[in-house]
């Protein structure tokens, strides 16, 4: 059989009448998908606002801390800055760098912990 030069066919679109379906049929399937649609469409909507509510508030609640504690909010800036410097940087060339990283972060971490007590 040679599949290269045989060509496909596509079925022939049926219409309501040809397929046996009435059209309050159709147009019942129609509405019914159509409430479906709205129905997902305002659930997606929903989900939306909820986030960006909880986005907002997470963020005033940052915002307010930062200006409360400018030296620990700094000093944590510092020091994810520099661990994902190391732990990219160690990734991207494979030297002996990869050695030094952990050491950092972990001393990075500890920092960070005791700022937070």
């Amino acid at each position: 059989m040679d599949v290269k030069h045989k060509k496909h066919e596509t079925p022939k679109q049926q219409t309501a009448e040809e397929s046996g379906i009435d059209s309050d049929t159709a147009q019942s399937t129609l509405e019914h998908g159509a409430e479906v649609l709205d129905q997902a469409e305002e659930a997606v909507s929903d989900a939306y606002d909820k986030t960006a509510h909880a986005v907002s508030e997470t963020y005033e609640q940052v915002k307010s801390y930062s200006s409360k504690n400018p030296g620990k909010t700094m000093f944590i800036a510092l020091g994810v800055g520099v661990g994902l410097g190391f732990l990219l940087g160690a990734g991207a060339r494979r030297s002996g760098a990869g050695r030094f990283a952990r050491p950092v972060v972990n001393a990075l971490s500890g920092i960070a912990l005791e700022l937070f007590r």
